[in-house]
């Protein structure tokens, strides 16, 4: 086998809690996960060189403990962008250099990704990437170990998990123990990426600021709200689902870019039967009626000067998986 890929799917965050900060320094989430029809895709070819010893690091890569197996990395498809690192820094590497190292197995290759999901919106496309690179380098060196990638994919991020699953899961903890649902219907939503970006953590920190100045709710009890996205989720009821969205890191976000506020209002305003942010944001997903719904608000959405792309897409989607070998 000389070449492999996989695709794995970008996700929204259909309602996300967020919890007090734990010992590890990270928030405690409950959040509903959704995996979307845009896929991130990425092929592994072998490049053995003349002696079929050497492997050469990626990008010059001494953190890596032992030899990497990426020789080189590549981008294409509608969102690579120079922004995204292709050294060890690189989830998709990372994913690979890990598991070479769990495993033992170290085959020399290139790899190529097709960024199919927004960058930085909450998206989840990197994890989507690190999911893809874990399912394919496990196929190139005739690895069947899902538990195995799931322990790896959970070390490199928390929606890494999520993204090698699919389909609609509630995740806890770091929102990387996961309990699938069940989901009978097929949702419609488009999405708004911003011209901006925002940090993580600073989204983190100025929810915590804002929960302390009494300027934001306090984490509280959830089953309740929870228990409704469940029963929407799995009934496949989108009007049911729009009532019950919820984003806790919302407040932080629209204050530190107000555009993202401004978006949504004109969601809303166009009929969007909800809208909310998806993750730490920026990007808006629209929940709307069907396709033709879809098209209409995307024209619209297009117009405004605080978007930056949109997308239509569906869900729930299939988690990571092999498309050719």
């Amino acid at each position: 086998m000389t070449e492999v890929t996989a695709r794995a799917p970008g996700k929204i965050n259909v309602f996300l809690h967020v919890g007090d900060r734990m010992d590890d320094g990270y928030h405690e989430l409950v959040t509903v996960f959704q995996a979307l029809n845009m896929f991130e895709e990425v092929t592994l070819r072998t490049c053995f060189n003349r002696t079929d010893t050497v492997v050469r690091n990626v990008s010059g890569n001494d953190k890596y403990p032992g030899r990497s197996p990426v020789h080189a990395v590549t981008l294409k498809g509608r969102f690579g962008s120079t922004a995204i690192p292709l050294d060890h820094s690189n989830l998709a590497v990372s994913a690979i250099n890990r598991l070479a190292v769990r495993t033992g197995v170290h085959v020399p290759v290139a790899v190529e990704i097709e960024k199919n999901v927004p960058v930085a919106g909450g998206m989840g496309g990197g994890s989507a990437d690190a999911a893809a690179a874990l399912v394919a380098y496990a196929k190139l060196t005739d690895l069947d170990d899902p538990d195995l990638l799931r322990t790896v994919g959970a070390e490199l991020g928390a929606d890494v998990p999520f993204a090698l699953r699919g389909g609609c899961a509630v995740g806890t903890g770091r929102g990387d123990e996961l309990s699938p649902i069940l989901s009978s219907g097929e949702f419609t939503w488009v999405l708004a990426t911003s011209v901006d970006e925002l940090s993580t953590p600073v989204v983190y920190q100025t929810l915590d600021d804002l929960r302390d100045a009494g300027e934001a709710p306090p984490a509280g009890d959830v089953q309740e709200q929870l228990a409704l996205v469940l029963q929407a989720v799995g009934s496949g009821d989108a009007h049911a689902l729009a009532q019950v969205v919820h984003n806790d890191m919302e407040p932080a976000a629209f204050g530190l870019l107000p555009a993202v506020a401004e978006v949504v209002t004109t969601g809303r305003q166009a009929g969007a039967l909800a809208a909310l942010m998806s993750g730490s944001g920026p990007t808006v997903g629209f929940l709307v009626e069907d396709a033709t719904h879809a098209l209409d608000l995307t024209v619209l959405l297009e117009a405004s000067e605080s978007v930056k792309h949109v997308v239509r897409v569906t869900g729930p989607a299939c988690g990571a998986h092999i498309v050719t070998q």
